[in-house]
């Protein structure tokens, strides 16, 4: 089959929607179909692999970090009806989205959007009353979802959120993947010694965006708590945003520097030896839908030590491969301190997060992706 994958964002731009966007052309590529990339271009990028075509593009203000696409390119748009298209699959409800649902109906092929964000929780991004902008997202989102032949839910939890929106349209709810292969042979010895880390010390990791949303000065404070008891236990704060300076002065202030690291933006394909350097994995966000950092530190053998929210809630057991709370700064720490003083408990937990993990491979994702793929072609194909 031939896919189009329409994405506002790509490499080397690094966050877990582009990290499933390319998943899911990895996976294509491996089962022998075709999938065609269209993202923003980024100045100064070099491309890795063929088969990825650049919208151009336009930064719009420095709390919004990658390039924004400018939907309309005589070439391409020349060039998408020769391709031949079985499908279009966007990943964004606007800009190279709408270029997407555009082409969708002009070439009478399926529409598949995959719900990867709760928009309305980015709402702090927008100049204007952050109710009216929640609102716009939902009623953007729904309308978006309505115009598909299926929209995928990457979550089991958040199903119910696509109903609350107004989604009529055919909703699959098909899980998040990752490449466990990454996963089983990283070592994270040479990490831990730039780190400057003994085997006495035992390593937190966060993956993701320094961000409002993902809620980083709870952490920071449940960390303070914990390493207050705990003096071998450390942080790591693997990522950049448009916090990362304000974090590292809450750090120095409350006298954690020298223990909470900050080592900025990595190429994703080191990730696997920083979580292979790790003892847990810490996650305290309420707005994901269903963060792949979660899976890749269980394909680690991280146990996962997070807050019950969508996305974690429905992945990780609940004293079985991590422990769970509510969003509150005690419940929270109290998880957090038990795992860090329970070195067997630890050590289950991760042995379990790996036998959790194997239910997300990559192959079997990519077989229930294009059965569905297929599916609404044949559907189509019966309605021309």
């Amino acid at each position: 089959m031939r896919v189009a994958l329409f994405t506002n964002a790509y490499r080397p731009i690094v966050s877990g929607v582009v990290n499933s966007v390319d998943l899911i052309r990895k996976g294509l590529l491996r089962t022998g179909h075709i999938p065609y990339v269209f993202a923003p271009d980024v100045p100064g990028y070099k491309e890795e692999h063929a088969g990825v075509w650049r919208f151009r593009s336009m930064s719009l203000t420095k709390k919004v970090e990658f390039p924004l696409a400018i939907p309309l390119s005589a070439h391409l748009f020349t060039m998408i009806p020769r391709m031949k298209l079985d499908v279009i699959h966007c990943h964004h409800p606007f800009l190279l989205g709408d270029v997407g649902a555009f082409f969708a109906k002009q070439l009478n092929v399926p529409l598949v959007y995959t719900f990867h964000t709760q928009l309305e929780q980015y709402a702090h991004y927008i100049p204007l009353p952050s109710e009216f902008v929640r609102w716009a997202a939902r009623e953007h989102v729904a309308s978006y979802a309505n115009k598909c032949d299926c929209v995928i839910c990457p979550s089991p939890s958040i199903r119910g959120l696509l109903d609350e929106y107004g989604v009529k349209c055919r909703v699959e709810t098909l899980q998040n993947a990752i490449d466990l292969r990454s996963y089983r042979q990283a070592s994270g010895s040479r990490i831990r010694k730039q780190l400057g880390l003994d085997d006495t010390q035992i390593l937190a990791i966060f993956t993701g965006r320094l961000s409002l949303e993902k809620n980083l000065s709870f952490l920071l404070e449940a960390f303070r708590r914990v390493h207050g008891q705990h003096p071998n236990f450390c942080l790591l704060l693997l990522g950049d945003g448009p916090l990362h300076s304000d974090l590292q002065e809450e750090a120095s202030e409350a006298g954690l520097q020298d223990c909470v690291f900050f080592p900025g933006r990595v190429a994703y394909s080191e990730m696997p030896e920083y979580y292979a350097a790790s003892d847990l994995f810490v996650m305290t966000s309420t707005t994901e839908v269903k963060p792949l950092a979660v899976l890749e530190s269980m394909a680690s053998g991280l146990p996962v030590i997070a807050v019950d929210a969508c996305g974690t809630g429905d992945t990780v057991t609940d004293g079985h491969d991590g422990l769970l709370s509510v969003c509150d700064l005690d419940a929270y720490s109290a998880i957090l301190e038990r795992a860090v003083q329970d070195e067997e408990l630890r050590r289950t937990m991760g042995a379990n997060a790996r036998i959790t993990a194997e239910q997300y491979s990559l192959e079997s994702y990519t077989e229930r992706l294009v059965h569905l793929y297929q599916e609404l072609k044949d559907k189509k194909n019966t309605t021309k």
